[in-house]
């Protein structure tokens, strides 16, 4: 296996061989989670590692008897017998005959057995309820393809269903990016976050890749060929998401702004009806859109957003201008992307400290405990919005909050207009204010901050706070 510097994913690497070690069963367990998240590279880390016997099987596009084919070779490579499988139960009873002691067991892309061999899947059923899950055997399933993976385990029709515990792997958020770019500075990590997202194989093509973001950008998204290109419709393809217009267009308006279902519809076309369906399964089977209320606001005035940064940027700068880059035109949508990329990153940085306080959860910050029990954003009908608001009902206390990711120095005005947004929300208890600016404050600013004795933040505390600093 090729040798490749492992980040993050501690917490699901540790369960994994706390659950090794405490074996005295047979447990199931699946792996799942979308495309290039590196479900792969985590188990190829644990069972690196694992003491006890251990077999890794890859399952390939191939009918049956391929697939008993390349078991019995792997269970040569691997384990170092040689065995003939001539059907699925003699395999399950081989993995048996290992289990008397602690055995685990990985199959990755597992959900292809579904369309190459279904009856794997019921055999399997079948030996673990008579004979595997009395034995000391740890039995990993890996699976890319989440609507299948759903249905096998999720559904109460699924053949395992209510056998095996589901652990889902999610893109990284910020905090584990940014120790994949320990060599970049904050500014630089903060952009990159909100170009390419946290997918880890995107990430590893954005490290290897030379250049500032721009160049970044023109190497793996704009040029004739490039790597990351055609990822989200590959994404959409794999996860066999029919009618793709429909949530192309969907994407489409979630990156260009438009949150509620009355702004989807008329940008999209798709009858209010039947959109929220199909929100729903972008939400459920890809993680990429979902539907967010304003903290301590009117429920009814929720907004749908997208929640991958890469496929918000794609559908944002790159949808929209296929038909420019597949003539060569990489300028036109390179000045767009320069023009635009300042306002595009505000919202993700938002999103970026929202994380930051949550990381900072029950500690202190400039003096001040963070101990909320909700965090988000606020806005309103007429259309007043506060970034940041974060409260705990039994203590009475309420954070609230503005970010700003611009060029100039936040002056005096945005902390005033932060006092005056804050009447309107309905809380009655003790504010606490924050603000947080890229390129730092005015010396008025500071002076009005001092006064009201506000949390205030710029890039450098942002590092600092990220890094564990108090």
């Amino acid at each position: 296996m090729e040798n490749k510097v492992f980040y993050d994913r501690k917490e699901e690497l540790e369960m994994l061989e706390y659950k090794l070690e405490n074996l005295q069963s047979g447990e199931m367990l699946v792996i799942y989670g979308r495309r290039r998240v590196g479900k792969t590279e985590l188990i190829r880390q644990f069972i690196k590692t694992a003491p006890q016997d251990k077999l890794y099987f890859y399952v390939d596009l191939v009918e049956k008897q391929g697939i008993l084919d390349s078991l019995s070779k792997a269970v040569q490579e691997q384990i170092g017998e040689t065995k003939r499988f001539s059907d699925f139960n003699d395999f399950l009873g081989f993995i048996a005959s290992k289990s008397d002691k602690r055995f685990t067991m990985v199959i990755d892309e597992f959900q292809r057995l579904l369309e190459t061999a279904p009856q794997f899947i019921t055999q399997l059923q079948n030996q673990w309820d008579w004979k595997l899950k009395n034995l000391k055997l740890l039995l990993i399933l890996v699976g890319s393809s989440i609507g299948i993976i759903q249905k096998i385990t999720s559904s109460k029709a699924g053949a395992l269903y209510g056998r095996a515990a589901r652990v889902k792997i999610s893109p990284f958020r910020y905090a584990d990016f940014r120790q994949m770019f320990r060599e970049m500075t904050e500014e630089e990590k903060i952009v990159t976050y909100a170009v390419f997202g946290g997918t880890p194989y995107y990430l590893e093509k954005v490290k290897k890749t030379q250049g500032d973001v721009h160049n970044k950008i023109h190497e793996l998204l704009l040029k004739k060929g490039a790597d990351l290109f055609e990822e989200p419709k590959n994404l959409l393809e794999y996860e066999n998401v029919r009618m793709h217009a429909k949530y192309n267009s969907i994407l489409q308006a979630a990156a260009e702004g438009k949150e509620n279902l009355k702004e989807m519809q008329d940008f999209t076309g798709i009858s209010a009806n039947t959109l929220p369906a199909y929100i729903k399964r972008l939400d459920e089977l890809l993680e990429l859109i979902a539907r967010k209320g304003p903290v301590l606001g009117k429920e009814r005035l929720g907004r749908y957003g997208l929640k991958d940064n890469f496929f918000r940027f794609w559908y944002r700068f790159i949808f929209p201008n296929q038909t420019a880059l597949n003539i060569g035109n990489t300028t036109l949508v390179s000045d767009s992307i320069k023009e635009n990329l300042n306002a595009y990153t505000g919202k993700i940085f938002e999103d970026v400290c929202r994380e930051l306080l949550v990381a900072h959860l029950n500690k202190e910050m400039e003096g001040y405990l963070l101990d909320f029990e909700n965090i988000g954003s606020w806005w309103n009908r007429s259309g007043e919005e506060i970034d940041i608001v974060a409260y705990n009902h039994k203590s009475r206390k309420i954070i609230v909050g503005e970010v700003k990711w611009t060029n100039r120095q936040t002056d005096v005005e945005t902390v005033e207009s932060l006092m005056r947004k804050s009447k309107l929300i309905n809380f009655t208890g003790e504010y606490k204010f924050l603000l947080i600016s890229k390129s730092g404050f005015t010396e008025n600013a500071l002076s009005r901050m001092k006064e009201i004795n506000a949390i205030h933040l710029d890039l450098k505390d942002i590092e600092r706070l990220f890094e564990g600093g108090q």
